[in-house]
C-alpha cells in the first residue's frame, strides 16, 4: 500500500474495528475487505458458481432455480487474505412498508417473485405480493439501526429494526447444520451503506458446497429445539409435542438477570410521618415540578435524600443503607422485573389460573382468563409450535402478537399469522409470542367508528409482605386511529392504541366522558361491574407475583414503595347467553410516563407519594385491594 492508501485503511480499521472483531473475521482479511468496500467490488461470481438444478417432472423454470446451490471454485481458508466477499442487499425495508412498498414498485415484485420461485405471469399482483410476503421468511435476514439524533425527549423511536432480501447470489445460499461459511450484514461507513460479508470459517476444498448456520442454532441444544429453529427452512410436524407450560426452575429467574444485594437487618427505616422534612431524590422532572406537598423537599444528593424516586434499577441496596447509616425509601421492589418483564410476568401470572380448561375442540385454553396465551420463544418454541399447528388443524385463529421482554411504548411489537415470521422475530432480541385478541370490545370513535382502546390504569404497591395495594380510580384512555379489523397487521393505526410516542393523531379523554360514552353505546353494561372485574384481576396478579420468595416473585425491602401502570384490555367472552365484557391484562410497566396524568390532575403526584410515604389514603382518589 501506498502512504495516502495506509492512511485510509487506518481510519477504514478505526471506524469498523469493533465490528470486524464482533462477526470473528480474521485480521488478514481486513484490508482486502477494505479495498473492495472503497472500490464497490462485487465479485463473488469470479469464485463460486451454482449448481445445475434437477429437473422436475414440468421441467419448468422456476423449478430448476428452486434447486440452485453455491459452490465453490477453489479452495479457500479462513486465514487467507482473499476470500472475503460482499453480497448486496436487493431489497432492504421495514414490516410496516413492506407491503405498501410492493404495491408500488412491479419491478420489485418481479425480482423478489424470481428470487423465491414464486410464479408471477397471469396472476392478480395482490395474490403475488402476498405470496411474496408469506415466502420471505426464509430469505430475510435483519439488521437495527440505533437513531442517534434522538434526544430524550424525543417521541421517535431510538432504533429501527431493518429487514433484508440478499441479491440472486446471496439467497442461493443454504442453511446447514455444519456451515461452511458466515454471512453477515455489515455497516461500511464510507458509504452509509449495508453489505452482507461472505467468508469461510473452515477449510473447503475447490467445488465445495457454500452453506451458512440456521439462526440461534447450536449443536448442543436439544432435539426438539433444533427442529423448531430449523423449521422455516425445513418444516416437521411438532403436534405431538405436549404444549402444556410448567415453571422454570430457579436458576432460570437468576440466569442473566440483576439480583438485588440487600442490607443486613442493622439498620433501620426512618419513619417520614413524623419527619416535617422530607428529602427526595427524584430523576423525573414532572416529579420536581408537580409534588407540591411542602413536607417533600427535593436534593441532588441520592446519600441524603430519604427518598429516592429513580429512573434507572438499583440493585445494591446494601451499600447505599451502608453508605447512609439507615434504611431509605426507594421505588422498587426486589425482583420486580418478575411483573415488568413479558415472559416473567407471563410465568408469575400463570400461578394464579386453575386447572386448565378444554374448548369445544378439545384445545387447552389457559387459565386465568385475564392472561392472553404467552409462548417465551426463547425457551418454548418448540411448544409454541405444537400449539400452533393443534389450534391450526381445528381452524382455531392463529393470529398472535410478538413482543420483546423488556420493551415498551409499542416498539419492536409486530401482529401475524405467519409461524415463519413468529420463529424468525425472536433472532435479534428475546421474544414472547402472546395470542392476540381478535374480539376485543370496540369504542366508537367520532368520525371513525368502532377503534380498538385500552386502559392505562396506576397501582401502587405499598408492601408485599402485608399485601397494601392500591389503584388510583383516575385511568387513562388510548385509542386507535382506525376501524377494527382482523387483517392489514402492518397497519399500526388500526391495530395499536399507543399514539403518543410517534407523528400519529392523539385522541385525549377523561375517563368520566369516556364511561358517559361508553354506556351510552354499551346501554346494558354498567362501567362500574366491569370496573369491579378489572380491580379483581389487578388483585389477582400481584397476589400470584408474590406466590413465590426472591427472584421467583416479588422480594421485600422494608422502603420498597412502587408506581406500576398496568394496561388492559376489554375482550367479549361469548360463551354465556349474555356476552361478557373480560378484562385482559396487556403489560406491566415499571414508572410509567405519567405527563399525561399531571395534565388532566395536578394533584397526581401529591396523591401518589401520600398515600406511599405519609399513610394518607382519605381524598387521594384511590382504592385499596
Amino acid at each position: 500500500m501506498l502512504n495516502g492508501e495506509v492512511d485510509h485503511y487506518n481510519l477504514f480499521v478505526s471506524a469498523h474495528e469493533a465490528q470486524l472483531k464482533s462477526l470473528a473475521l480474521a485480521e488478514t482479511k481486513w484490508k482486502t475487505l477494505f479495498t473492495k468496500l472503497r472500490d464497490s467490488v462485487i465479485d463473488a461470481g469470479n469464485d463460486f458458481m451454482f449448481s445445475e438444478g434437477e429437473e422436475s417432472e414440468e421441467g419448468t423454470e422456476s423449478s430448476l432455480n428452486s434447486d440452485l446451490k453455491v459452490f465453490t471454485k477453489c479452495a479457500m481458508d479462513p486465514e487467507d487474505e482473499d476470500h472475503i466477499y460482499l453480497i448486496d442487499h436487493a431489497w432492504t425495508y421495514t414490516l410496516e412498508s413492506a407491503k405498501s412498498v410492493l404495491s408500488e414498485n412491479l419491478s420489485l415484485i418481479q425480482r423478489m417473485a424470481a428470487i423465491m420461485n414464486i410464479t408471477f405471469e397471469g396472476r392478480p399482483q395482490e395474490e403475488v405480493i402476498n405470496d411474496i410476503q408469506k415466502e420471505m421468511w426464509k430469505y430475510n435476514n435483519s439488521y437495527i439501526l440505533q437513531n442517534t439524533s434522538r434526544d430524550q425527549t424525543s417521541t421517535v423511536s431510538p432504533f429501527t429494526r431493518c429487514w433484508f432480501i440478499m441479491d440472486e447470489f446471496g439467497s442461493k445460499i443454504r442453511r446447514s447444520e455444519d456451515p461452511s461459511f458466515s454471512v453477515v450484514p455489515f455497516f461500511y461507513v464510507g458509504e452509509n451503506m449495508m453489505y452482507s460479508l461472505l467468508f469461510p470459517t473452515t477449510s473447503v476444498n475447490e467445488g465445495a458446497e457454500v452453506t451458512c448456520a440456521y439462526p440461534r442454532y447450536r449443536s448442543n441444544l436439544e432435539d426438539n429445539m433444533k427442529k423448531a429453529l430449523k423449521f422455516p427452512w425445513e418444516p416437521f410436524d411438532l403436534s405431538s409435542i405436549d404444549y402444556t407450560q410448567s415453571e422454570p426452575d430457579l436458576d432460570y429467574f437468576m440466569s442473566g438477570r440483576g439480583i438485588e444485594i440487600l442490607p443486613e437487618d442493622i439498620h433501620e427505616l426512618p419513619n417520614l410521618v413524623e419527619k416535617q422534612e422530607i428529602k427526595l431524590y427524584t430523576e423525573y422532572p414532572e416529579v420536581a415540578e408537580h409534588l407540591t406537598n411542602p413536607q417533600f423537599v427535593v436534593t441532588d444528593s441520592k446519600d441524603e435524600a430519604h427518598v429516592l424516586w429513580l429512573a434507572e434499577r438499583l440493585y445494591n441496596y446494601k451499600e447505599l443503607a451502608d453508605t447512609k447509616g439507615e434504611l431509605f425509601y426507594v421505588s422498587q421492589f426486589p425482583s420486580e422485573q418478575i411483573l415488568i418483564n413479558k415472559e416473567l410476568m407471563s410465568i408469575a401470572c400463570r400461578r394464579a389460573g386453575t386447572e386448565l380448561s378444554f374448548c369445544d375442540q378439545a384445545l387447552v385454553e389457559f387459565n386465568p382468563k385475564w392472561l392472553p396465551t404467552t409462548y417465551s420463544l426463547m425457551i418454548e418454541l418448540p411448544q409454541f409450535i405444537s400449539y400452533f399447528q393443534n389450534r391450526e388443524k381445528r381452524n382455531l385463529d392463529n393470529t398472535w402478537i410478538c413482543k420483546p421482554f423488556n420493551m415498551a411504548r409499542g416498539m419492536d411489537i409486530y401482529i401475524c399469522d405467519n409461524i415463519n415470521q413468529i420463529i424468525r422475530l425472536s433472532e435479534v432480541r428475546p421474544m414472547v409470542a402472546c395470542k392476540y385478541l381478535t374480539d376485543p370490545v370496540l369504542f366508537p370513535k367520532d368520525n371513525v367508528g368502532l377503534v380498538k382502546m385500552d386502559f392505562r390504569f396506576i397501582v401502587l404497591l405499598k408492601s408485599i409482605q402485608d399485601f397494601e395495594l392500591f389503584v388510583y380510580e383516575r385511568f387513562w384512555l388510548r385509542f386507535a386511529n382506525k376501524p377494527f379489523s382482523l387483517g392489514d397487521f402492518e397497519d399500526y393505526e388500526k391495530h395499536f392504541t399507543v399514539m403518543n410516542y410517534g407523528d400519529f393523531q392523539l385522541e385525549q379523554m377523561y375517563c368520566h366522558d369516556f364511561i358517559k360514552k361508553f354506556e351510552d353505546h354499551y346501554p346494558e353494561y354498567k362501567w362500574c361491574e366491569i370496573e369491579e372485574s378489572i380491580y379483581k384481576m389487578i388483585k389477582e396478579v400481584f397476589i400470584a407475583s408474590a406466590m413465590k420468595e426472591s427472584p421467583a416473585g416479588i422480594g421485600t425491602f422494608p422502603g420498597s414503595r412502587a408506581m406500576y401502570g398496568l394496561d388492559i384490555m376489554l375482550q367479549w367472552d361469548r360463551s354465556h347467553d349474555k356476552p361478557k365484557m373480560s378484562p385482559v391484562l396487556i403489560e406491566v410497566n415499571w414508572m410509567p410516563d405519567c405527563k399525561r396524568a399531571c395534565d388532566y390532575y395536578p394533584e397526581f403526584y401529591d396523591d401518589v407519594f401520600s398515600v406511599l410515604f405519609l399513610n394518607k389514603v382519605k381524598g387521594k382518589h384511590v382504592v385499596q385491594l
